[in-house]
C-alpha cells in the first residue's frame, strides 16, 4: 500500500488521472502479461470496511489451481513434475478461494504449486489418484479444511485441526517450498547442472596436471 500527497506536486504517470481526492486505486497484474504490467482500477464503491475488503480480495492475484477431477489432478501433478516443484493440496470446505490462499499463492509462486479441492465430490474424485479411496482414510485427513504438502522427495506432511490463519499456513508452506523461485524446467536445470559439473571436473583435472608439471 502507498499514499500519494497530490498537494506536493504532479502525481506519477503510472497512477493515471485523478479527478478528486480522496481517490483510491488498485494496481492489478494484467492477465497473460509476462512483463508484470499493472492495470489501474478506480475504487468506486462504498467507503466502508466490508466494501474495501471485497474490492481488495476480489482483485488479488490468484495462482491456486482448481482441482475438480482426475484430469485436473493429472494436469496438476504434471505441472509440478515439469517444474520440479513440491505440491500443496488444500482440502477446502468453502466454495470460493479465500484471500489467505490467494496471498500465499502469490508469495510462493514458482516455489510450490498449490491446488484446491473445494466440494466433497471433487475431493473424493481427485484424491483417488493418490490412494484409491477416501482421503480421510488413506491420507490421514480427518477434518476439513486441511492441507497436504508433498515435497520434491515425495515426503508428505499434513496441516489440520488448526485455524487456517495466514501465519500458520505460511509457516507450513515455507517448510515445504523450495528456497528460490524456479524459472526453468526441472529437465533444463538438470542439464545445466551436469554441464557445470562437467566443467568443474575438467578444470580440476587440468589443474592437477598443471601442478604436476610444475613439480
Amino acid at each position: 500500500m502507498a499514499y500519494v500527497d497530490t498537494e506536493l506536486g504532479p502525481t506519477p504517470k503510472q497512477i493515471g488521472q485523478i479527478q478528486g481526492t480522496p481517490t483510491i486505486k488498485a494496481f492489478v497484474p494484467k492477465k497473460g502479461n509476462t512483463m508484470n504490467e499493472k492495470a489501474a482500477i478506480d475504487y468506486d464503491q462504498a467507503r466502508e470496511v466490508d466494501a474495501f475488503i471485497r474490492f481488495a480480495t476480489d482483485r488479488m492475484p490468484n495462482y491456486v489451481k482448481k482441482i475438480d477431477g482426475d484430469e485436473a489432478m493429472k494436469k496438476f501433478d504434471s505441472n509440478a513434475k515439469y517444474w520440479g516443484l513440491p505440491r500443496l493440496l488444500v482440502f477446502s470446505n468453502k466454495t470460493s478461494t479465500n484471500s489467505t490462499l490467494k496471498a500465499l499463492s502469490a508469495e510462493y509462486r514458482r516455489r510450490i504449486v498449490i491446488g484446491e479441492l473445494k466440494p466433497k465430490s471433487d475431493r473424493d474424485t481427485a484424491t483417488r489418484k493418490y490412494d484409491g479411496a477416501d482421503p480421510s482414510r488413506d491420507l490421514g485427513i480427518v477434518s476439513f479444511p486441511s492441507a497436504l504438502c508433498i515435497d520434491i522427495h515425495g515426503v508428505r506432511s499434513i496441516f489440520e485441526n488448526k485455524e487456517m490463519t495466514y501465519r500458520r499456513l505460511d509457516t507450513f508452506v515455507r517448510r515445504c517450498a523450495v528456497a528460490m523461485p524456479v524459472f526453468i524446467s526441472a529437465a533444463e536445470r538438470e542439464k545445466k547442472q551436469k554441464e557445470a559439473d562437467k566443467g568443474n571436473a575438467y578444470g580440476a583435472s587440468h589443474g592437477n596436471e598443471y601442478k604436476k608439471d610444475e613439480l
